[in-house]
């Protein structure tokens, strides 16, 4: 049995998911409902970086590379994102958008505009020593999850 607190803050994490995927359909554009954050995060990246490889992409987005590579294969399939080399160096694939992974990463960077804004407005009613100790449970338990998703990787690798 979770003791009680435990089970609150549970709770309290899954109602903010909630909400904020509630908030995302509410204020996104509807081609954007098909894809998950992940997805759309990962044509953000392709759209801000220079020259992007799945490995450097991966790092950024605190994945792994495979999984960014079936993102990628995805993504080109559904003529979002197209593979290119350099003349210098064929052997390394990156990725650019096409034009609809463009629009895409337009919206994206509206909808992020917005949920900076309108959260922003809630984190300026809490003192900084409030927000500090918020940050440091939040990339504690961020870390905590990110070796959580390690050790199941390995596992599916091994397993």
């Amino acid at each position: 049995m979770l003791p009680e607190r435990y089970r609150e803050l549970l709770d309290q994490f899954a109602e903010y998911l909630e909400k904020q995927e509630m908030l995302s359909r509410l204020t996104e554009a509807d081609f954007l409902h098909g894809y998950s954050y992940a997805e759309i995060h990962c044509i953000g990246m392709i759209g801000e970086m220079e020259n992007p490889t799945a490995s450097k992409i991966a790092e950024r987005m605190k994945m792994t590379r495979s999984a960014i590579s079936k993102m990628t294969k995805r993504q080109i399939k559904a003529k979002l994102v197209e593979k290119y080399s350099l003349d210098t160096n064929k052997k390394e694939v990156y990725f650019r958008l096409t034009g609809a992974g463009w629009k895409l990463y337009q919206e994206h960077e509206n909808r992020h505009r917005l949920w900076e804004q309108r959260d922003t407005e809630f984190f300026q009613h809490h003192s900084a020593e409030e927000l500090n100790r918020v940050l440091q449970f939040m990339k504690e338990f961020n870390q905590y999850l990110r070796v959580q998703i390690d050790k199941i990787n390995s596992q599916q690798v091994t397993g």
